[in-house]
């Protein structure tokens, strides 16, 4: 399922425009440059605004789960302590079947944050299934039990 590119998303959010989008698309060929970074270079693009039209896109192309209908691997939470697993909003739940990629869920809220930490932290590559962020902090609390006061503090953070 092919998902709206990012260049689309900032114009209709009327950060860029299909000029813009075109000349960008154009230097993009050339450097090799993700769309975003050039965004940020060419045109002093907020780097709010792209990872927001990421966040967008990403959606759109891996769509929203329902946790209750995947597998959880006893196994695969301990990828992650019961502090990471709060503080970055991300669930390890099972590998495919070849082994290659650990599914992980998280919010569309915590998407950014959970890339960022997963891409330093987490020693295999991971595949992010994005879900409603009551039924995650549901899931976390099942899987890695903390007292409320720390599942509210860990909600404010982000």
């Amino acid at each position: 399922m092919k998902g709206i590119q990012i260049g689309q998303l900032l114009v209709e959010q009327g950060v860029l425009s299909e000029k813009q989008v075109q000349h960008i698309l154009k230097v993009q060929k050339q450097s090799h440059r993700p769309f975003g970074d050039l965004a940020e270079r060419l045109y002093g693009i907020d780097p709010q605004a792209i990872e927001d039209a990421w966040v967008k896109q990403y959606i759109q192309i891996a769509g929203i789960v329902d946790l209750d209908d995947h597998k959880i691997e006893e196994e695969c939470l301990r990828v992650l302590n019961r502090r990471q697993a709060w503080q970055f909003h991300v669930l390890p739940m099972n590998h495919e079947p070849d082994g290659q990629q650990l599914n992980a869920a998280t919010s569309a809220e915590d998407l950014v944050r959970a890339v960022n930490f997963s891409s330093r932290s987490i020693d295999e590559p991971v595949y992010f299934l994005i879900a409603e962020r009551k039924q995650l902090r549901e899931f976390l609390m099942k899987h890695y039990p903390v007292p409320n006061f720390i599942a509210q503090y860990a909600a404010n953070m982000s």
